[in-house]
């Protein structure tokens, strides 16, 4: 028998992977027009933006513009990559998935994570254990000190590693051979000795987007010669670079709340103290080089980020650095400045849940605090010193994206340097390239949305005809109204494909090549189904009373501009025609 391949596999798995049975598993799916509605699990809406069409097993959303096959799905709702995402799913369906080879005969590299992944929770297992028990106490002591509960110790796997030996023992008893352990980050060789890496430490399990123990990051308890933290290095199964701390409390807490937000922190300690104070919408970074992977997956929960990072010199550089990063993802941007230099577990410790959301309330949005950063390097008490703030600052200002925003900051220059408003402006038109009227020139502008009673009535007309309407009757040439090119293209895309196989899908598919069909889907999901009928006529008597409206005033300017009393009686016959028409 001929052994199956991926591909034969990966299409058996989606014909068998119900694209309304995964998604129903997250998100409250309502039948409409043949399709599936729902409020988007990738970015918080208050009316329903986010569609799955069942036949063709594709879902999109018109709000954040996500979208794909079932796979897609499962790696967007769970932050992993394509290959978890089909194992998710082929555990889900009973379809096991094809062995994969490593370059070393014989050997499987899905079986090879398989094993490592065991390894790390058979450790987790140990190092709870250990924490529990008698041997336990320091590590017991250091959490009611920090004033970790129990019930959060356990939410978050926490455990205890209590010397170099008994982890390597431990594994080795459970049939783990020491390559294993290495392999997996759990121990290390020094001396021909296999040794625990984290002995000494407060264990935090670090899991991937499937809940799998992929690293663990260790807080030192005893001795300050140490680094204060320590943590797995990277694997086959861990990537620093790809991950964040608190993803799994994150999506536990998205299952029954909107996240309106996410707040960045730098530390475990930080996440597990906000999370047990009630602010669960926090994950951390794991150090301070956040990278463009890690904002990735913050925007996926939320377009908006509060970057909360320590109050030392230290963690202020960090958060310029990642702002940058943020802002290049796509989020909006707010910065937490916490006073005293006292961190987010520091500070809630201290100070309670209720001031820390009053820190979170006064917030500054990034290009303000880049700007107030920025002052108070300078003396504004010295000339000298308020000019060159003001060059530096309006350096800052050059990279915001619109003449609006810039003109928006201007006063906040002039307030913070002491000097006038006029004064900054010069420097702006000095050190920027200007058209004639004197604005800054931008690379793109925004394009404006098109809109008016025209726009409103062709879009939803055309909604139907895709099949928005079910058995829907409509004989009527609109060609001659389609005023739009784009409605055109989708007009004629309808025409040719009518007598066939039609649907709102279509107009996901023709998106990219006509963006009007991304507003034509708005339109269509504003209508509820009662209602659909009677206000797809009024649509069209509208359209043709615009037409009708547009015609005449053609015909009024064409009367005005005619030279001949022949041509002024022939425009009068058609004025009269048109107005039988209205």
């Amino acid at each position: 028998m001929k052994e199956q391949s991926f591909s034969e596999w990966l299409d058996a798995l989606k014909s068998k992977a119900n694209i309304v049975d995964v998604v129903s598993g997250y998100v409250t799916l309502t039948s409409k027009g043949g399709r599936y509605w729902a409020c988007c699990p990738f970015h918080h809406e208050k009316t329903p933006s986010f569609t799955v069409d069942e036949q063709r097993g594709s879902y999109y959303c018109f709000g954040c513009h996500v979208g794909g096959d079932v796979i897609k799905f499962v790696m967007d709702i769970e932050n992993i990559d394509f290959m978890s995402a089909c194992k998710l799913l082929s555990q889900k369906y009973s379809l096991p998935m094809p062995e994969f080879k490593s370059k070393k005969p014989g050997e499987s590299i899905a079986k090879k994570k398989e094993r490592l992944y065991e390894l790390m929770r058979t450790a987790a297992r140990f190092y709870y254990e250990c924490l529990v028990d008698d041997g336990g106490q320091v590590a017991r002591d250091y959490l009611k000190k920090r004033g970790i509960s129990k019930s959060t110790a356990v939410t978050f796997g926490l455990g205890y590693s209590p010397d170099y030996n008994r982890l390597p023992a431990h594994l080795k008893e459970k049939g783990f051979n020491e390559l294993e352990m290495i392999e997996a980050g759990a121990c290390a060789q020094k001396d021909g000795r296999v040794y625990d890496v984290m002995a000494g430490r407060l264990i935090v399990p670090i899991l991937d987007g499937m809940k799998r123990v992929i690293a663990f990051g260790g807080r030192v308890l005893t001795s300050e010669k140490q680094m204060k933290y320590r943590n797995t290095n990277d694997t086959i199964i861990f990537n620093k670079k790809c991950e964040v701390f608190g993803q799994d409390t994150l999506k536990k807490y998205r299952l029954k709340n909107a996240v309106t937000s996410v707040i960045m922190v730098e530390g475990y300690m930080d996440v597990i103290s906000l999370y047990q104070a009630g602010v669960q919408n926090v994950v951390a970074s794991m150090g301070t080089a956040l990278n463009v992977k890690q904002a990735e997956i913050v925007k996926r929960y939320s377009d908006t980020v509060y970057v909360c990072y320590d109050g030392d010199t230290a963690g202020q550089a960090a958060t310029l650095r990642s702002l940058d990063i943020f802002y290049g993802a796509g989020l909006n941007v707010k910065v937490v400045s916490l006073p005293d230099n006292l961190d987010p577990d520091e500070y809630i410790r201290e100070h309670g849940v209720e001031s820390f959301s009053a820190q979170l309330a006064k917030a500054l949005p990034l290009f303000e605090y880049k700007l107030r950063t920025l002052a108070k390097g300078y003396d504004m008490k010295i000339a000298e010193e308020q000019g060159k703030f003001v060059v530096e600052a309006v350096k800052i200002l050059k990279t915001l994206p619109t003449p609006a925003q810039i003109d928006a900051y201007i006063p906040l220059v002039a307030k913070l340097s002491g000097l006038g408003t006029d004064t900054v402006r010069r420097q702006l038109m000095q050190e920027s390239e200007f058209a004639e009227d004197g604005a800054p020139k931008l690379l793109t502008q925004p394009a404006k949305r098109k809109d008016g009673k025209y726009y409103k009535a062709m879009r939803y007309i055309l909604y139907a005809l895709f099949g928005g309407i079910e058995n829907l009757t409509f004989d009527k040439d609109l060609s001659l109204y389609c005023e739009d090119e784009e409605h055109k293209k989708l007009y004629d895309y309808y025409r040719k494909n009518r007598d066939g196989e039609i649907s709102p899908g279509d107009l996901i598919e023709l998106e990219k090549e006509i963006p009007e069909a991304s507003e034509v889907m708005a339109e269509g999901r504003k209508v509820n189904d009662k209602a659909a009928a009677d206000y797809f006529e009024g649509c069209v008597k509208a359209l043709e009373n615009e037409f009708v409206k547009k015609q005449r005033k053609m015909l009024l300017k064409a009367y005005a501009e005619s030279g001949s009393d022949e041509e002024k009686s022939q425009i009068l016959a058609q004025m009269s025609n048109n107005q039988k028409k209205k």
